[in-house]
């Protein structure tokens, strides 16, 4: 047992450093030596200064360990500053925000979704007409216009554009299209769902929602960065900038991926989770009526 516990331990360990303290160290080195430049592009400064420190701290072992240890603490600090920031960022983000800015965006992306789908349905339109007229090769340019405008669409949005951010409205189009094609609340019925799914399956969701995690983090690390920039050096705020964009991409990333796996679970084990609650599939799949029973029962009246 206590050989476990060790180990539980050094796993432990190791996370909290890569998580916490390395990337706060990294942010303590950036942050001084753009305080050391000072908005100049005069290197020669944090080298007189940084053996400066180190010529001082030669003579003072003592000060050093001290020194180290405050380095590991800000670190730290910093790491446990991040991940409380990238909770806000993943709320600002996931968010259905209703402010006035809102508005016009979710208008905007309504009209945008709306030509593609017009596109869509004319090709969809013409290929039928081609198939029906016998021109086979006509049908299948039309088929394959088809296929791009529908990928435009869907890059929009799954479903008609009901929220201004494209993370919010994808989680949004999930349950929209679970309730859709079943009849099932999605908020209600993914508890019982996650309880089902083997074990395979709650590790790729896992590893998704942990992506997430990791990609708001990141957003909050570009935040930091770009404030150091405005304060002492500028070009560490463009490092700050492109890592916050490379954040908000991996974000939409990991958010595509996350409702695409609950969507794939809710088709592959829907049947399951009517089973384990007692409603017979007549045809063995849950229909929008069994969906509305199954509703029901999750709900107990609620």
């Amino acid at each position: 047992m206590n050989s476990f516990l060790n180990e539980i331990g050094k796993q432990l360990a190791g996370r909290w450093v890569s998580l916490l303290t390395a990337p706060g160290v990294l942010f303590l080195v950036t942050a001084a030596g753009a305080r050391s430049l000072g908005h100049t592009m005069d290197f020669s400064r944090a080298e007189a200064q940084l053996r400066q420190t180190t010529a001082n701290y030669d003579t003072a072992p003592a000060a050093l360990v001290i020194a180290a240890l405050v380095v590991l603490a800000l670190a730290t600090f910093s790491g446990v500053l991040v991940r409380w920031s990238s909770v806000v960022i993943e709320e600002f983000w996931l968010t259905p925000w209703a402010f006035w800015p809102a508005g016009p965006l979710v208008r905007q992306r309504r009209r945008r979704w709306a030509r593609a789908h017009w596109r869509y349905r004319g090709a969809q339109q013409r290929r039928e007409q081609a198939q029906f007229a016998g021109l086979t090769h006509l049908a299948e340019l039309h088929a394959r216009a088809a296929t791009r405008h529908a990928a435009r669409r869907n890059r929009i949005a799954l479903t008609r554009p009901c929220l201004a951010g494209w993370m919010a409205d994808r989680l949004n189009s999930c349950g929209q299209r679970v309730m859709g094609q079943y009849g099932l609340d999605l908020d209600m019925t993914w508890p019982r769902m996650w309880l089902l799914l083997p074990e395979p399956a709650r590790a790729d969701i896992r590893a998704a929602r942990d992506s997430l995690s990791d990609a708001c983090a990141l957003a909050a690390w570009g935040v930091l960065y770009v404030v150091v920039g405005c304060v002492w050096w500028y070009p560490v705020a463009l490092g700050g900038v492109i890592t916050a964009l490379l954040a908000w991409t991996r974000a939409r990333r990991a958010v595509e991926t996350l409702t695409d796996l609950v969507e794939s679970s809710m088709d592959v084990h829907s049947p399951l989770l009517a089973e384990h609650l007692g409603v017979p599939l007549p045809n063995g799949y849950v229909t929008p009526a069994i969906g509305a029973t199954l509703r029901e029962r999750i709900r107990k009246g609620a």
